[in-house]
């Protein structure tokens, strides 16, 4: 079976670095620390304890193909998906029975633009909270950046983008035959840290904004997507803390999981997936 994961830094393992190599957590060390994870010893203590990996040994995968990527937007989740399903050829008829893909969805309110005169390799630029406080290194990109979030972020436009991106996506596999499960990693409101996110807040919302997005958020399989109607364990974060005593120390390295919140998700989520028959 080929494991497919989707996600962002929580599912690419960002903060799963050696301890003794890196006694100093790499979130404490600012952005410019990321290359950190990237030191062989670092590297090989991520591919190791990350959920991703520990759910493929459960499922006793041959391959997993890693599609995360830290800072990735749902858009980008979504899209980085359905390019490689392309690519493979399972949307032009490849046989999918031996596809088994895991999503877990970011904070909604992160987005993507093509940038065509971006230096970087990378066009595609995440556009999230932070944007206002970081330098792009091009103004047209910084200027976009502030554009956009001081005259067009708001709830209600990224909450429709968010529900009906995990819809088309679902739809996308439901159409392939493809197995999957999704979950939401966390919810994020731009002015809090982790320790404060109210996972409530957004799906409390949805329920009281258009009649179209609530719509939209029932249609959505209450199987595959774990948790998904849940008030107290509806995303990764919540369930976490949950198994702690709400003891935020233990299972995450300041913003991100720790190993054994890694631990603690994959074997969760393969008990979930025997449960309800979904592998």
């Amino acid at each position: 079976m080929r494991l497919i994961g989707c996600g962002d830094s929580w599912c690419w393992g960002s903060e799963l670095v050696d301890p003794i190599e890196e006694p100093i957590p790499i979130m404490k060390l600012g952005i410019d620390a990321h290359h950190l994870h990237l030191k062989p010893v670092n590297e090989a203590f991520r591919l190791k304890h990350k959920y991703l990996n520990i759910f493929a040994d459960s499922i006793n995968a041959t391959e997993i193909v890693d599609l995360s990527k830290c800072a990735y937007s749902n858009d980008a989740i979504s899209r980085t998906l359905l390019e490689w399903l392309s690519i493979e050829g399972y949307t032009s008829g490849r046989d999918t029975s031996d596809l088994f893909i895991t999503i877990g969805w970011t904070s909604p309110e992160r987005t993507e633009f093509y940038c065509k005169d971006n230096p970087q390799v990378i066009r595609w630029q995440e556009f999230g909270p932070w944007a206002l406080s970081y330098d792009y290194k091009n103004d047209k990109v910084n200027q976009l950046m502030r554009l956009y979030f001081e005259n067009f972020y708001c709830e209600e436009e990224f909450l429709l983008r968010w529900v009906t991106t995990v819809w088309h996506t679902e739809m996308m596999l439901k159409q392939l035959n493809i197995k999957y499960v999704m979950h939401q990693a966390f919810y994020h409101h731009y002015q809090q840290m982790i320790y404060q996110w109210d996972d409530n807040k957004y799906t409390e919302n949805i329920y009281n904004t258009e009649l179209g997005i609530k719509k939209i958020w029932e249609s959505i399989d209450k199987i595959k997507f774990i948790n998904k109607d849940n008030t107290e364990q509806g995303t990764m974060h919540h369930y976490l803390l949950s198994q702690v005593n709400n003891d935020h120390t233990k299972v995450f390295e300041v913003f991100h999981p720790n190993s054994y919140g890694h631990k603690l998700w994959a074997d969760y989520m393969y008990k979930y997936c025997v449960e309800n028959n979904l592998l």
